[in-house]
């Protein structure tokens, strides 16, 4: 067997490994395509990495990042453009095996992308697996570490019973805000897209959030510009008060990036909204919402949308080049960057993962 590497320029022969597969948006070389360089650095590339054949195979694509933006890492490595690290697409990612695969196949992966790695300068490797494609179950060797909970919810099931299975103080917030003025549908206005960036834009600096959510307006005119988001608002008195950028292909729907105006608050714009894309996305005849997970009280508030459907979200840490590695770190923290925090990795600054 052998391995091989794409960049996005080999954009044709990508889709045709992507097309291969039934693997969900965050896979797709569209949506890798869209987030390199909008993510955390402009010198991210997106790149694809496929061992085996055409009938049975692992793919793999991620974030290449460079190190040169990092001063002490000039001062460190004598070559310092010969060193990277990957990261995983954004929310999910991971290496995939397709149907029909032996499982030793995705063992084979993990040694030949090892030495792909450290013969290639990629210092370190940060995963953020799947939970809908379970690959965390099939890449023992990658050392998968349980996160956190995840919520989901089975669209294929019928309008009562999807209501029934919502928590009762979430099925009294949509109740309450369906009373009230308030519209929720999708759109493709341009100006709706201003709109909705201005207010995630203001919550995001409210929260002080990672760099991992802000984003400059051309990612969501890209992004929306594809087949792979669509975008639902809610207005009030004609004005949009609120939105929900869904990513999505036709089986999976995810529930990407949200806000809206403190001031609506109250009506409960913000469960709405999720009513309101969630069904879309049934109407649409998808099969799945993926709510993702969060921190406590984010999580609090999925999971009224269902009490039934959890996935379980993992994260995997590969050190490539462990001399190169501990060198950076070492560096890192005589800068000031605190690399005890378990973050990885460790001489980078700590960001959400």
């Amino acid at each position: 067997m052998s391995g091989r590497s794409h960049t996005i320029e080999d954009r044709e022969v990508w889709q045709e490994w992507f097309d291969r597969l039934d693997a969900g948006p965050y896979h797709s070389p569209t949506y890798l395509e869209t987030l390199a360089g909008e993510f955390e650095h402009e010198s991210e590339r997106a790149e694809l990495f496929v061992y085996g054949d055409t009938d049975s195979f692992v793919y793999y694509p991620y974030i290449r990042r460079e190190l040169t933006d990092f001063p002490f890492v000039r001062e460190e490595l004598s070559e310092p453009e010969a060193y990277s690290d990957i990261v995983s697409s954004w929310y999910y990612g991971g290496p995939l095996l397709s149907e029909g695969a032996s499982p030793s196949l995705a063992d084979e992966f993990v040694e030949a992308f090892s030495q792909f790695c450290a013969d290639d300068g990629i210092v370190s490797e940060f995963i953020r697996f799947d939970p809908n494609r379970e690959n965390y179950d099939r890449f023992d060797a990658l050392e998968p570490t349980f996160n956190r909970e995840t919520v989901n919810v089975d669209l294929t099931k019928g309008v009562d019973t999807l209501w029934d299975e919502f928590e009762k103080r979430n099925r009294n917030a949509i109740r309450q805000a369906q009373q009230t003025d308030l519209v929720v549908e999708p759109t493709t206005d341009p100006t709706d897209f201003e709109a909705f960036y201005d207010i995630y834009t203001n919550a995001m600096e409210a929260k002080d959030a990672s760099d991992h959510y802000r984003f400059p307006y051309s990612f969501f005119k890209t992004l929306l510009g594809t087949d792979l988001a669509t975008i639902t608002v809610a207005r009030y008195d004609g004005e949009v008060v609120g939105g929900a950028v869904v990513v999505h292909d036709d089986h999976i729907a995810h529930d990407y990036l949200r806000a809206s105006n403190p001031d609506y608050w109250d009506l409960r714009v913000n469960n709405l909204l999720c009513y309101g894309a969630m069904m879309e996305m049934r109407d649409r005849g998808i099969d799945r919402f993926d709510f993702q997970g969060g921190r406590p009280g984010v999580f609090k508030f999925k999971k009224g949308f269902s009490t039934e459907g959890r996935g379980e979200f993992y994260i995997g840490k590969q050190i490539h080049c462990p001399e190169v590695y501990d060198s950076l770190t070492e560096a890192a923290a005589d800068t000031g960057i605190d690399t005890n925090t378990g973050y990885f990795p460790a001489y980078r600054e700590e960001k959400s993962n």
